[in-house]
């Protein structure tokens, strides 16, 4: 079984529309690591949020699923499964909130040597009982510079 352990620039560019056409567009630049073990692969990285702090990302890509874990002072665990509705509970220092997740669209690519990646997921979300918001997520990976 392999275990592959690369540090990488990451970039992740989240869309969101809510119900009125409005649309939030967030972009990040991180450093971590790319971890593959056999068939499961993992994109771990810290995020500095406002106001929150620190927070653990950790995305696990496993055969048909990917899932997306944060911990610290926001925990959440969402489940992307293609046409399958899943559920969470998604925590934050201002409130607990029940989430409800959608996938619509999920690609995962590996590059050459698995040295560079990219996923790509298509979901709506409703948190509590509001109005489905629709998400594009895209997240690439490369080896950082020697």
């Amino acid at each position: 079984m392999s275990n592959q352990v690369l540090n990488v620039d990451i970039s992740v560019d989240t869309e969101i529309k809510d119900p009125n056409g409005t649309e939030e567009v967030i972009s990040r630049q991180e450093k971590g690591s790319y971890i593959q073990r056999g068939s499961l692969h993992l994109i771990k990285y810290k995020e500095e949020m406002e106001e929150v702090g620190v927070v653990h990302t950790t995305v696990i890509i496993t055969g048909e699923k990917i899932t997306l874990k944060r911990e610290g002072p926001v925990k959440m665990h969402q489940v992307f499964r293609i046409g399958a509705n899943t559920e969470s509970i998604y925590q934050h220092p201002y409130g607990q909130f029940r989430m409800e997740t959608r996938t619509n669209r999920m690609e995962y690519y590996k590059g050459e040597g698995n040295r560079s990646g990219k996923i790509f997921i298509q979901y709506e979300v409703v948190l509590n009982e509001d109005e489905p918001r629709e998400h594009t997520l895209e997240m690439k990976f490369k080896e950082e510079d020697a």
